[in-house]
């Protein structure tokens, strides 16, 4: 009875070590086969990570085209009243923006307070300005003052043309280094207008130092004659809203002269939304005023940008040209400022038109026409 009890104590014991021993060596097995069929996994989806699907390279480059796409779009821009001066306390709930007719929604916006700037002064030293080189020299040397004076945040530079562009003074905080570039120069050689606003924009303007995205501008003083340039107005116009230039122009066309190309000057300032200025288109001076000379005599002799001429005219044309670049200064230096994400992100090369109301009656609102949907129009 005791063997028989043992027995199958010994057979239970038996069946027990049995079971444990075929478990241990079952167990590594089993690992070892998950671990190959592991292994076996990604070996074969690894030349799928090497080399995505179709879909997975059209979402990957889809992607990427957003990001790139989604640029936000920045509308400088200024306001004013009927009477022509500038409006300076709307606010971002008083505007809408359209684009292409679309209304924008508005993610970033400023109050006229001083915005970087970044300007070029554009004089013409052709030899048919050799007259009115006086002028436009004294004209960009009280510009200069007006807008650095006591403003770290605007850099501007000089550059001069006649058959060529030239940079005389590069991009500078100092309204005297302006002044000192202005003194030396000289009249001579044929125009070519067109060619130095691209220069002036794609070479200088474009990439123009920060901090920050700056405000570009180019001021432009000349008569708008131009017998030399390889490139067309138009041209000259769209490589300024490519780059997001606004022109502005201080005419030296005077009163009583033939001016064929005052119309493209307005273009240029129409289609960039910038302004034009003429002082001394309407200054007939006290003596033509009381008859005493006549408007041929005033334009030959007593117009003193030919030379010095009466006292009355000089005062005049100084009181005219003070008001005019005050104007520009202030326009420069006060302006509002919006930035949306376009709801037409596609970088489409094309044309996109820009309109900025106000819910206030009776404002003018001058900006830019539109913009260059490129990849990165800044």
């Amino acid at each position: 009875m005791k063997v028989s009890t043992l027995s199958a104590k010994g057979r239970g014991r038996f069946s027990l070590l049995a079971i444990f021993c075929l478990c241990v060596l079952i167990l590594p097995l089993t690992r070892a086969a998950g671990l190959a069929q592991s292994t076996s996994g990604k070996t074969a989806s690894s030349p799928e990570q090497a080399k995505p699907s179709a879909t997975d390279a059209e979402t990957s480059k889809s992607d990427q085209t957003i990001r790139v796409q989604v640029n936000e779009v920045q509308v400088p821009f200024s306001v004013y009243d009927k009477k022509g001066n500038l409006v300076v306390d709307l606010q971002k709930e008083d505007f809408q923006i359209f684009e292409d007719g679309v209304e924008q929604e508005i993610r970033y916006f400023s109050t006229p307070t001083n915005l970087p700037l970044r300007f070029g002064l554009l004089l013409d030293t052709s030899s048919s300005t050799r007259p009115r080189l006086k002028f436009e020299k004294e004209a960009a040397m009280q510009l200069g003052y007006y807008v650095l004076t006591n403003q770290p945040e605007q850099q501007g530079f000089l550059m001069t043309f006649d058959r060529t562009p030239q940079v005389v003074q590069d991009y500078t905080t100092s309204a005297d280094d302006l002044t000192q570039a202005l003194d030396r120069l000289e009249a001579a050689g044929g125009t070519a207008l067109f060619d130095a606003i691209i220069e002036a924009c794609q070479k200088n303007l474009k990439s123009a130092p920060g901090p920050g995205l700056p405000r570009r501008v180019l001021v432009v003083f000349s008569d708008g004659d131009d017998n030399l340039s390889k490139h067309s107005l138009e041209q000259a116009v769209e490589v300024a809203l490519r780059t997001e230039v606004r022109i502005f122009v201080v005419s030296s066309n005077g009163y009583g002269q033939e001016s064929p190309g005052e119309e493209a000057l307005k273009q240029l300032v129409e289609q960039t939304g910038g302004r034009l200025y003429s002082p001394l288109e309407n200054l007939p001076g006290a003596a033509y005023a009381t008859g005493y000379i006549s408007k041929h005599q005033l334009y030959e002799s007593q117009n003193s940008i030919y030379t010095p001429g009466t006292g009355e005219y000089a005062s005049e044309l100084a009181v005219a040209m003070t008001k005019a670049l005050e104007s520009i200064g202030d326009e420069l230096t006060h302006q509002y400022a919006i930035g949306y994400l376009p709801k037409n992100p596609n970088a489409d090369n094309k044309f996109r038109t820009i309109e900025i109301r106000t819910r206030r009656k009776g404002l003018e609102i001058r900006t830019k026409k539109g913009y260059y949907a490129t990849a990165s129009p800044y």
